[in-house]
């Protein structure tokens, strides 16, 4: 069968934060150290209490090197099987990045 992967919020803060925000792009290879936690709420359309999980980070870690960014960002444009969910409600999937291909 095939491999089922799960797709998780992350939650990060102070200097983890702005080198993800201008370093990291979507579908890079990243370890992620820190603690899975719910969200949860009352939907002010439905009444109805929501929850999410989400991983709250506390080390974040690059797997890739900076060649091998730029090789997985060339290959988008070739055709490379990219992941999208539909539905909406949780974070993007951004595929392996080629670490289990």
């Amino acid at each position: 069968g095939e491999e089922e992967t799960d797709w998780y919020a992350l939650e990060i803060w102070g200097r983890d934060a702005e080198y993800v925000a201008n370093y990291v792009d979507k579908g890079a290879r990243m370890g992620i150290t820190g603690s899975l936690v719910q969200d949860s709420w009352i939907d002010k359309v439905s009444g109805m209490k929501r929850r999410k999980p989400k991983i709250v980070v506390r080390q974040v870690d690059v797997l890739e090197s900076r060649a091998e960014a730029e090789l997985r960002k060339s290959n988008r444009g070739l055709g490379g099987r990219q992941y999208d969910d539909d539905d909406n409600d949780g974070p993007r999937s951004a595929g392996t990045g080629g670490f289990f291909s």
